[in-house]
């Protein structure tokens, strides 16, 4: 059987709510009456020995007494009389009922003072056996076959407190009130666990319900986003692990839909970048069959498909190594190489470019050559686009500048030329495929090509542009 969140969150609440119940009716209630008992047990243990002495001292000053009231009494009559006022005194300081026991002319116990609503039993009697044998104090909390709860004292009396040895006082204590307070506790328990296991019950339905909603929005928005529906916003309703969490699909969301407007540009500008010489070519095919072509035109049109089979194979390759970049293809070979010398090298292929255009090219070379672990000929890629695009994007009397030093601890290359500038609105999508394709100077995939190159060997390719000034770096650290 398949329990949902909810139901699995509110049982949880409920179980706890049972568990904390159930620790305080195990543990609580079944001690608690016979902690009581116990305390009862012992206070009227010491109150029953502080009467008994002081029952004592005053037995003898009201035998005194007597002797001069009662000249007339008989000895027995005298001994009745001081039995029951040492009865009534104990009764009177620990509020018990007190029966004195006192051997008869068989050896048993029997009565010889009691209090009202003593009525000895033969448990009495049996306790006084067993304190009279003990020669100590004796008690019992309660007897299991009696129905009150009440506790009891067997204190055998000296002999110097009575004429008659072996005398037992017994003490008994109702503890009918102890009795009410355990059933009154126990029902309170049970009524107050009833009342938080409805409060559980209600608390885990509202949280589990609140909890799985906003769980289920998440599901459906990424489910959505699954489908291709980019559109989907994840709500952040609270600064919590949920918040967090839709935080974090709602970022995924963006990136995914950047991503997705990426890959169709790409392959709207693919399609277009490929097409433009398919057409070309086709046109110039078409001419080609026209048997009337004198051979300079042939030779002509022959040069112009060169051109276009020219330009689809550096794409092909540009798009084939875009592709393998992004997804790790390139094995990079690392080796120490003197960055002054490589972007010497570079600079020196566009000589004839620079001569023929009467462009200005410089090379600062800051400081002692930076030797850094690099693959030269993916440095050397890189550096060609720079150049190559610095000056497709500057005028004939623009200066361009290629400078290499180390600073920080890292080893820089940076390019910068005196053009027009990029213009802010495009330099967050400089890096994009395709993103210069529109005007005429290439496929646009070159700066995307440099960056996935940086990247790979952990390195970064940044841009800083305003009008009069552009300059692209590459930082390699150590």
């Amino acid at each position: 059987m398949h329990w949902s969140l909810r139901v699995r969150w509110t049982a949880s609440f409920v179980a706890v709510t049972l568990v904390a119940i159930g620790a305080i009716a195990l543990q609580v209630l079944p001690t608690l009456e016979s902690t009581m008992v116990q305390e009862r047990l012992q206070a009227l243990t010491e109150q029953t020995r502080s009467a008994v002495d002081d029952a004592a001292v005053r037995s003898d000053v009201a035998d005194r007494a007597a002797d001069k009231r009662e000249a007339d009494a008989t000895p027995r009559q005298r001994q009745t009389t001081a039995d029951q006022r040492l009865v009534d005194t104990v009764a009177r300081q620990t509020g018990a009922t007190v029966a004195l026991l006192g051997p008869g002319g068989d050896g048993r116990l029997t009565v010889r003072a009691e209090t009202a609503g003593a009525a000895p039993g033969a448990s009495d009697v049996g306790l006084a056996e067993r304190a009279r044998a003990a020669g100590g104090l004796v008690y019992q909390a309660h007897n299991r076959g009696e129905a009150a709860l009440r506790v009891r004292i067997a204190a055998p009396l000296a002999a110097s407190m009575t004429s008659t040895p072996g005398q037992v006082l017994v003490a008994t204590v109702p503890l009918s009130d102890v009795r009410r307070t355990v059933v009154l506790v126990r029902r309170r328990v049970l009524i107050g666990g009833a009342l938080g296991v409805l409060v559980a019950l209600v608390a885990g339905a509202v949280v589990a319900f609140t909890l799985s909603s906003r769980l289920r929005r998440l599901e459906l928005g990424s489910r959505e986003v699954a489908e291709g529906r980019f559109t989907t916003r994840f709500q952040v309703d609270a600064q919590d692990e949920l918040g967090a969490l839709a935080r974090s699909l709602d970022t995924m969301q963006r990136q995914l839909e950047q991503l997705d407007s990426s890959r169709k540009r790409f392959i709207a500008t693919a399609s277009h970048e490929l097409r433009t010489p398919l057409q070309s070519l086709s046109g110039y095919v078409e001419l080609l069959r026209d048997e009337d072509l004198d051979e300079q035109t042939r030779r002509s049109f022959f040069a112009q498909l060169e051109e276009q089979i020219n330009r689809l194979m550096r794409l092909c390759g540009d798009l084939l190594d875009l592709s393998r970049l992004e997804s790790g293809g390139v094995e990079l070979r690392p080796e120490n190489t003197d960055l002054h010398a490589l972007a010497a090298r570079v600079a020196k292929e566009f000589g004839p470019i620079v001569e023929r255009e009467g462009r200005a090219l410089d090379v600062q070379l800051v400081g002692d050559p930076v030797i850094h672990s690099c693959d030269p000929d993916r440095v050397g890629q890189l550096l060609r686009t720079l150049i190559d695009n610095a000056l497709k994007h500057s005028h004939a009397g623009d200066r361009v500048e290629v400078r290499v030093e180390r600073r920080h601890g890292a080893a820089e290359i940076s390019v910068t030329d005196d053009g027009p500038g990029i213009p802010a609105e495009e330099l967050p999508n400089i890096f994009e495929p395709f993103h210069g394709a529109s005007d005429g100077s290439g496929a646009g995939l070159g700066l995307a090509i440099a960056r996935e190159i940086a990247h790979k060997m952990r390195g970064e390719l940044t841009v800083a542009s305003h009008p009069g000034r552009t300059t692209f770096t590459l930082r390699l650290p150590v």
